[in-house]
């Protein structure tokens, strides 16, 4: 088994293929170039294959979640697609939602930790500055409710009961 393999399969990046890695920062960062494993480049809007205009000249970086204490940081140049229903656009990145610096799993690791304590205490576990968190979790949300409306809603009520000492939340809908 190769080097770039078994980095892959210690990382666990099912949908990438590593092609290169680096260590820099004196060990703390690694940074892999990466590429889709699947052939053919997906319309971010539809999904089909489409025909492939131009390469990028720049790759771009997103960050991914840190293992063993090494910061992972992906390197990629998406191309420049031609669809033919949207026209030209860049193809689709699978690790990581359009125009975002960071992967699903940072994003998912995100969410996980703000959910059991607080933004600061989860910025400094993901050694991150919490404004940095708070954006990047404000980002995940409205993008994740936007297919999420409530449609023909006329009335909400909630009524708060204290029960044992406890809070016990009751809605009518």
């Amino acid at each position: 088994m190769s080097n770039l393999k078994l980095l892959s399969k210690l990382l666990r990046l099912k949908e990438l293929k590593v092609t290169w890695f680096e260590l820099k920062d004196r060990g703390k960062e690694l940074h892999l170039g990466v590429k889709p494993y699947k052939n053919g480049c997906l319309c971010a809007e539809c999904g089909r294959r489409s025909r492939v205009i131009r390469a990028a000249t720049e790759a771009r970086t997103w960050i991914d979640v840190t293992v063993l204490g090494l910061k992972v940081i992906l390197h990629y140049a998406p191309k420049e697609i031609n669809c033919s229903t949207h026209g030209r656009g860049q193809e689709e990145i699978p690790w990581a939602a359009a125009h975002a610096r960071i992967t699903y799993r940072l994003e998912w690791r995100i969410c996980a930790l703000s959910q059991i304590m607080t933004q600061k205490a989860a910025a400094a576990l993901l050694k991150m500055p919490s404004s940095t968190l708070s954006d990047l979790l404000h980002r995940v949300i409205n993008r994740t409710r936007a297919g999420h409306k409530i449609r023909g809603l006329a009335t909400l009520g909630v009524d708060e009961i204290i029960s044992q000492g406890k809070k016990v939340l009751h809605h009518r809908l």
